[in-house]
């Protein structure tokens, strides 16, 4: 169970940084039967039914709302309801249902979504669930009130303590890219082929369409032995150079840790930042390094913009060795923060991220290029400890791990 100065417990949460949540009338002790929990666009793949037959094995009613062909063709099971009105018809329809089905419970992948956004701001009085991949990766999976500001995670390093469970270890899961992308196309192409017809008013939550991002991976699948000797290249170079090497770590633009706790302007005006307070402040033998996200679609052009910062671009390489070789890390609120942190390497954020507390980051980016502060590793331990036990389960959306993370996530979710 969670400690009492977890919000989730009836009791009020022991940070002070942030002011206290109050408790939805969901939160006060229902039994699992009592509960209906409702559950809008989950992961493209078959998580959220694998999700909802676990809750149902623990005696709780579920409602699907299905918004596109893509997520019917992931959906097997009872309590399927179907919204095919406009953005602006949503929030009533949602209350409505909420209303009439006694819904207690509401669980979503990510808060960013308009959808979702509308949602939760529509059923103040329902418990909010948001699942996202884990902070800890991989392995693990996140189940929170919200993200950013939204999130009940405390930022204040007694809290942290206070939250702390035992050591822990990573688990592992198999999992195949080419089964998660399968699983993307199939999603995308029933949208496609249906969705003009079955769902009219549907608009998807991503920056680029599936065509805009299916050209982009066949572009990098094309120009695979070129990066491949130009991440050889890059590799070759931060293992000779002589100064210390600081890692710029990008994110998905469609992110909505970017789109929605990232600093203006996104990360092109992030790069720009960064390679500014760089060529300014940083030691004349440093060298700073540009990374991609490894699902970068590869429709925007990091590798011109690195270069044209003065920075080295590795496109690809594994992060966890290169860990030894950073001075620090720069990132908007990635995870690879956290696992700098993990590692012992100086880690400045420039947005709104979960990780980022005193005596664990620096946020002064100009001093940092000279007087990195390395994190506490005490205080390190009882962050990830404190994240185990309170908003981290282990398991994954597909792979091996989706069946663990769907009980881990129900057990979560009706137990608290």
């Amino acid at each position: 169970m969670i400690p009492a100065v977890w919000g989730f417990s009836g009791a009020q949460r022991v940070d002070r940084e942030r002011p206290a949540m109050s408790q939805r009338p969901a939160e006060r002790g229902m039994a699992a039967t009592d509960r209906h929990v409702l559950m809008l666009q989950g992961p493209f793949s078959w998580f959220f039914t694998l999700l909802a037959r676990e809750l149902r094995a623990r005696g709780a009613r579920v409602t699907r709302v299905l918004f596109c062909p893509g997520d019917a063709l992931f959906w097997r099971g009872p309590g399927a309801v179907h919204f095919r009105g406009r953005l602006a018809e949503w929030p009533g329809f949602v209350a409505a249902l909420a209303a009439r089905e006694g819904v207690s419970d509401l669980v979503c992948l990510g808060d960013g979504r308009e959808l979702h956004r509308l949602a939760i701001a529509a059923l103040p009085d329902v418990r909010v669930h948001v699942v996202e991949q884990g902070y800890l990766r991989p392995g693990w999976l996140t189940i929170d009130s919200g993200t950013g500001p939204a999130s009940r995670f405390p930022r204040d390093p007694e809290a942290l303590r206070a939250l702390a469970g035992p050591p822990v270890t990573d688990p592992r899961f198999a999992a195949s890219f080419a089964a998660f992308s399968a699983m993307d196309v199939a999603w995308n192409l029933a949208n496609l082929a249906l969705g003009w017809l079955l769902y009219p008013h549907y608009r998807h939550h991503m920056l680029h369409g599936p065509l805009a991002e299916w050209a982009g991976w066949a572009g990098k699948a094309l120009r695979h032995p070129w990066r491949r000797a130009g991440r050889q290249r890059a590799l070759a170079r931060i293992a000779t150079h002589r100064g210390p090497v600081f890692l710029f770590a990008l994110q998905l633009e469609t992110d909505f840790m970017i789109r929605r706790h990232g600093p203006p302007g996104g990360l092109a005006a992030a790069l720009a930042r960064v390679g500014a307070s760089f060529r300014a402040h940083a030691p004349r033998d440093a060298l700073l390094v540009v990374k991609p996200h490894p699902l970068d679609n590869g429709l925007a052009p990091w590798r011109r913009r690195a270069e044209a910062e003065g920075a080295l671009f590795l496109d690809g390489g594994d992060l966890g060795a290169l860990m030894p070789r950073l001075a620090g890390v720069v990132t908007v609120n990635s995870t690879v923060g956290l696992a700098a942190i993990r590692a012992g390497v100086p880690v400045c954020p420039l947005g709104d991220a979960i990780w980022d507390i005193p005596g664990l980051t620096g946020r002064d980016l100009d001093r940092f290029w000279t007087a990195p502060p390395r994190p506490d590793p005490a205080l390190a331990d009882a962050l990830v400890r404190a994240l185990a036990n309170t908003i981290q389960v282990p398991g994954g959306f597909d792979g091996e791990g989706a069946l663990p993370g769907a009980r881990n996530l129900a057990r979560r979710i009706l137990d608290g």
